[in-house]
């Protein structure tokens, strides 16, 4: 059981798992910041993409010391895609996390263009997809828009944005992937090429319109939540051909 294989999984975790096993794969991270996760990844090649990296020389070290090639591109991700096309065509994706600017605009578009390098069978990964609470959830533009909107002392060190609407709008326009939620770390939410289980049909703008209490009232629904231990069974699935 994967609770048993990995207890406490977590997106660093479901990232190696999915990495495990494929030939020279390439890992892709949006929203590295301080390393975090990018430090403990091993890929064959992993490529960081931040608009204000906030590494330390050990930091580098260790990532750098988990792959043959690393490559860093302090842009915004819009840039990155825009200026890198040729260096995402000679490097398609295994698997990618997605853990940069908290917005479902933002989230959404992210995805989108990493599908257009991501291989048949390779795996998205996102952050911050099941906010707990109303507070974690309030949509802003940045990090430090969020601290300015609070009215008193910063009781949580957490924030999710709206994310999570970037699952429902997937669900709802992209008939071709298999998305969710695993139920562990804030959200981490998966993607792959292949027919859904189910889906949605909400409008962008009803995505738009939707609330921190719409999510609460019918979260399991919205976001096609998962157990962790679902992480195996949407793994072994491998890529699924989409419909013509």
């Amino acid at each position: 059981m994967l609770a048993d294989a990995w207890p406490g999984l977590n997106r660093i975790r479901a990232v190696q798992r999915a990495l495990a096993g494929r030939v020279n794969p390439v890992y892709l991270e949006i929203g590295v910041s301080r390393g975090q996760a990018f430090q403990r990844i091993s890929a064959d090649v992993k490529i960081a993409v931040d608009p204000a990296f906030k590494l330390s020389e050990r930091t580098r070290e260790l990532a750098d010391a988990k792959a043959r090639e690393t490559h860093y591109f302090e842009t915004t991700s819009d840039a990155f895609f825009d200026d890198q096309t040729e260096f995402l065509e000679r490097h398609p994706i295994d698997v990618a996390l997605i853990d940069g600017l908290h917005t479902y605009g933002q989230v959404v578009r992210d995805v989108e263009q990493t599908l257009r390098y991501l291989r048949d069978d390779g795996v998205i990964f996102l952050h911050d997809c099941n906010p707990p609470f109303a507070l974690a959830a309030r949509p802003a533009a940045s990090w430090d828009e969020f601290i300015a909107q609070q009215s008193g002392p910063l009781a949580i060190g957490v924030w999710n944005g709206d994310v999570w609407k970037a699952i429902v709008h997937l669900r709802s326009t992209r008939h071709d992937l298999l998305v969710g939620v695993l139920k562990c770390d804030q959200g981490v939410g998966f993607v792959r090429k292949g027919s859904p289980e189910t889906s949605l049909s909400y409008s962008a703008e009803q995505v738009e319109a939707l609330t921190y209490a719409d999510l609460k009232a019918d979260r399991q629904r919205l976001l096609n939540l998962k157990p962790a231990r679902y992480l195996n069974e949407f793994l072994a699935a491998g890529a699924i051909s989409p419909p013509i």
